[in-house]
């Protein structure tokens, strides 16, 4: 409705504009002065449509909503233990799926999927005591040395890594736990909660390694 009468309007007033120069001319033709004065009223009528129009079309210029890319922050929550055991001693107890079972109380039952040379790494997969199931891929790893894991399940929109590093000391080794997540800056996560699964998790492993000095590295439940 907006729409018809504005058209309308329009039409009224370039068929007013048209009248008026028709007019100017007659009047200049009759060697009138004042057809001078109207045609200038032509002139400006047409001049002040054109801006009209043009603002009109500017303002009903549908604007390019540019989308802003969420920011995001990494936070690190980093653990360390040392043992007086060799790294591949306390390697051979933290990295078979199945020694979940001894690390963790949560745990019953822990199996693994070998990875693919050009497809997912290997896939941990933990059944727990609450009837939930947890899973984790080891995207990266240094026998011996260097293991990366990030969450799978439960799905989480916040993206989490785990990093386990064994380092020769003069009397063992030390392995350091690196919990990383990315998330959005304003998003608040409790690293409090982290650094304490870690500590209890690098406890755990100094329990198992002191109960068994000569522990060959099978696990057992």
């Amino acid at each position: 409705m907006k729409t018809a009468v504005l058209t309308y309007i329009s039409i009224l007033a370039l068929s007013g504009l048209v009248a008026l120069s028709v007019l100017g001319a007659v009047l200049l033709q009759r060697e009138d002065p004042r057809g001078i004065g109207v045609l200038a009223l032509v002139v400006g009528g047409l001049l002040m449509t054109f801006v009209l129009a043009v603002t009109q079309s500017i303002k009903t210029k549908p604007r390019k909503v540019i989308a802003r890319k969420p920011e995001f922050k990494t936070v690190t929550t980093t653990t360390t233990a040392e043992y007086p055991h060799s790294s591949e001693v306390v390697w051979a107890l933290i990295k078979p799926a199945e020694s979940a079972t001894l690390l963790s109380e949560n745990v019953i039952q822990a199996v693994s999927v070998p990875g693919l040379p050009d497809g997912p790494g290997e896939r941990q997969c933990f059944f727990l005591r609450n009837g939930q199931i947890e899973v984790i891929e080891v995207i990266e790893e240094i026998p011996g040395r260097l293991a990366v894991t990030q969450a799978l399940l439960p799905p989480s929109p916040v993206s989490q890594r785990t990093t386990y590093r064994l380092d020769t000391t003069a009397v063992g080794c030390r392995l350091t736990v690196e919990d990383s997540a990315e998330v959005p800056v304003d998003f608040s996560i409790d690293q409090q909660t982290a650094k304490d699964h870690s500590e209890s998790f690098l406890a755990r492993v100094r329990e198992l390694l002191d109960a068994r000095p000569a522990w060959d590295g099978s696990p057992t439940v």
